[in-house]
Formats: C-alpha cells, sequence, structure tokens
C-alpha cells in the first residue's frame, strides 16, 4: 500500500509539473504559427504624432519582419474592459500589419511596454529584441 501512495504520490507531481510547465510556456510561437508561409505583401499603417503613415513593405523589409517575430518573447496578458494598454494610457506608437490582404494581421504597440495585439489578444513582448523598420524610432522628433 505504501509503494501505491507513493506512486500516486509522483504521478501527481509529473502531472502538477507539466501543466505548470503549459500554462508558463513562452507563447511566441502564436505569433510564429499564425504567420502566412508564403508572404507576398505587407502593408503597414503607423500612427505616431497624431499621423498615419501607410505604407507596403519591401522584399527585405518582409524578411526583417518575419526573423523578428520568431525572436519575440511573448506573454499573454488579459485586461477588464476598459483596462487594456491601448485604452488605460494615451500617447506612444502603434503599427498594424495587414498580410496578404488581410489574410492574417496585428498590431505591434508601445504605449509604456511593447505589445502584440493578434486575433483580439494582447501580448506583452517580454524580451529586448528592437522592433524592425525602426518602428521604435519613429515617434521621435524629427523621424
Amino acid at each position: 500500500m505504501k509503494t501505491f501512495k507513493s506512486a500516486v504520490l509522483v504521478l501527481l507531481m509529473l502531472l502538477c509539473l507539466i501543466v505548470i510547465g503549459y500554462s508558463s510556456k513562452n507563447t511566441s510561437s502564436v505569433l510564429s504559427k499564425a504567420i502566412p508561409e508564403n508572404i507576398t505583401h505587407i502593408e503597414v499603417s503607423g500612427f505616431y504624432n497624431g499621423e498615419l503613415e501607410p505604407w507596403e513593405l519591401t522584399q527585405a523589409e518582409i524578411e526583417e519582419l518575419n526573423t523578428w517575430i520568431t525572436q519575440l518573447s511573448l506573454k499573454r496578458r488579459t485586461y477588464a474592459e476598459g483596462e487594456a494598454p491601448n485604452e488605460v494610457y494615451s500617447g506612444g506608437v502603434c503599427y498594424s500589419f495587414n498580410i496578404n490582404h488581410g489574410e492574417m494581421s496585428f498590431t505591434w504597440t508601445h504605449i509604456n511596454k511593447a505589445y502584440i495585439q493578434h486575433d483580439g489578444e494582447w501580448y506583452e513582448i517580454t524580451n529586448t529584441t528592437a522592433p524592425p523598420l525602426d518602428l521604435a524610432g519613429r515617434d521621435k522628433p524629427g523621424k
């Protein structure tokens, strides 16, 4: 009976470790998996200093963006209604990426921290990988 209890205890501990591992797993793959394999077109709309600046990415910029996405470390964040970063803070920088004419899209926002918003979910960028295309520098005067 003692061996059975020990085996059950070990299995329960193993199960807890598996559940904890899955719940704290880095969610960077959420965005990487959503990106279409064959990207032919990306249109970016950027809001900074109260102005809209839309443009299309070149193939080199698409590759730069794709590399950056694979390096992201993301942590899913949930907010109560009216508490999302774009609803609480003013200012900052926001860029929307429309891939292959609507096949997939996401938004990169930097207000108090850097975030990705995709498929109605918020993800905080937890690593310090600089965003591509000089997005972080575009809100500085003279850019």
